[in-house]
């Protein structure tokens, strides 16, 4: 039976559905309340459904007239199934709009049919990716006793170039708003290396918390596990600072990378995929 969240009433004094137990304190959806938050949120089985609408003007801007949207399916696989599929029902049947996109729980993928997708308006990437968390501080690392902390306005070009070449991509910047960022040396008078982190919400009343992105090593500096080392360095500063946690996200196919991040002490929270407009 799917059941329909009752509302509550959030700081700002405005009604929202009330997230169930098992996902108010999801560390995903804490960060995501920045730019996101609940406009529906329905209950089956294990899972959740829940439709966010955008935050103005902070992101998503508007679709048809009114707040951006986007849907997020998790928890039981076949149950989530089922709740995205009651959802593409009856939205066609209203003629909805498409939500900008969705997020659905990677193993409901294969019990989602053509249709269900169609009537959503939305079409899968290749492949799924992981959200990762870790709240404590790594071992240590060796590489890491050659990565220091960067300045973002005065090393900002290095970092591009670095970039450029080892993880052309990504669309981190060093330029955004509350940027830190981390390198190694090339011995060449560049960088071989760098990782970056984006600042999220956290938990509520927390120090905030932060997203790791951009982690680039240039191809002549591979095999020496800097990667790692950047990693490392990168998460022990920021939880050092006080913050809640240090999430990152990865293509669930980059089983080598999993297997890194797992040994960071960094815990899959969820693997999701997402779902665009054609």
């Amino acid at each position: 039976m799917t059941r329909v969240a009752d509302a509550a009433t959030t700081p700002d004094g405005s009604s929202d559905p009330a997230l169930p137990a098992r996902w108010a304190d999801d560390p995903f959806l804490l960060d995501e309340r920045t730019w996101w938050r609940p406009a529906e949120v329905r209950t089956a089985g294990g899972a959740m459904l829940l439709v966010q609408r955008a935050v103005q003007p902070t992101s998503g801007g508007r679709d048809d007239g009114g707040p951006a949207t986007m849907l997020l399916a998790s928890g039981e696989p076949r149950a989530a199934a089922v709740l995205v599929a009651e959802h593409a029902w009856r939205a066609s049947a209203a003629g909805s709009p498409a939500h900008r996109f969705a997020w659905v729980e990677t193993a409901a993928m294969p019990h989602l049919t053509p249709d269900d997708l169609g009537r959503l308006g939305l079409r899968p990437a290749r492949t799924g990716w992981e959200w990762m968390v870790a709240g404590a501080a790594p071992a240590p690392v060796d590489a890491e006793r050659v990565v220091r902390e960067l300045d973002p306005a005065a090393e900002g070009d290095a970092i591009r170039a670095c970039l450029a070449a080892a993880n052309p991509t990504t669309d981190a910047d060093p330029a955004g708003a509350g940027e830190r960022w981390w390198g190694v040396e090339d011995g060449r008078g560049g960088l071989g290396g760098v990782i970056g982190a984006g600042p999220r919400a956290g938990r509520p009343g927390g120090r905030g918390s932060a997203h790791l992105h951009g982690l680039g090593v240039l191809p002549a500096e591979r095999g020496r596990g800097l990667g790692a080392g950047l990693t490392a360095a990168a998460t022990r500063g920021l939880l050092r600072d006080g913050l809640d946690w240090v999430s990152l996200g990865m293509w669930d196919d980059n089983d080598g990378a999993r297997r890194i991040y797992h040994r960071l002490g960094f815990a899959t929270v969820h693997r999701l995929t997402t779902l665009r407009r054609p």
